[in-house]
C-alpha cells in the first residue's frame, strides 16, 4: 500500500427482510435493526465483480472493472472502485442477485436455511495513510519498562 489520500466507491448493505430460521419458504418478515454495514467482498464481491471460465481460463468477466478493484485494494486495503461507473454496475449486479435469493443463508451442505433480503447502497470513501519509520531508539524506549 502506498501513502496518500485515496477516494473510492464501495458497497454497503443492510438486511431488510428474512424468513424464520430453517423455514426458507415461509413469508419474509421485516427486520427491526436495519444498520448499514460495509459489504464483505467474501460474500458480495464475486457477484459485484464476477469471474468466469474454468481451469487455466478462469478470469474476471469485466477486466477493466476488476483491475480497478484490485488497484483500490492494493492502495487502500479496502474493496471498491475508483470510478462511479463501475461501482454502479457492481451495485446493479448485487441487487439483481439478492432479489433472486443468491445471498440466502445456507449450511455447509448448501441446504437452504433462511431466505434473506438486503438493501444496498454506494458510498464514497476517502482514506488517508501516512507511514513513518520508527527509529531503533523509539523501539527500545517502548521495550524498556518505565519506572513507576
Amino acid at each position: 500500500m502506498r501513502d496518500g489520500t485515496f477516494t473510492f466507491y464501495t458497497l454497503q448493505h443492510r438486511t431488510t427482510h428474512q424468513s424464520p430460521w430453517a423455514k426458507p419458504n415461509e413469508p419474509l418478515e421485516p427486520v427491526e435493526d436495519k444498520e448499514w454495514s460495509f459489504s464483505s467482498w467474501d460474500v458480495f464481491g464475486g457477484t459485484a465483480e464476477p469471474w468466469h471460465g474454468s481451469g487455466n481460463d478462469y478470469r474476471p468477466k469485466y477486466k477493466k472493472a476488476h483491475d480497478e478493484t484490485h488497484s483500490v485494494w492494493a492502495n487502500t486495503g479496502r474493496h471498491g472502485w475508483w470510478s462511479l461507473k463501475y461501482a454502479v454496475k457492481g451495485l446493479r449486479r448485487v441487487r439483481a442477485a439478492d432479489a433472486k435469493g443468491k445471498f440466502d443463508s445456507r449450511d455447509g451442505y448448501r441446504h437452504h436455511l433462511q431466505a434473506v433480503r438486503h438493501e444496498f447502497r454506494l458510498v464514497k470513501v476517502t482514506v488517508s495513510k501516512k507511514t513513518e519509520v520508527l527509529t531503533p531508539e523509539e523501539v527500545m524506549d517502548a521495550l524498556v519498562p518505565a519506572e513507576e
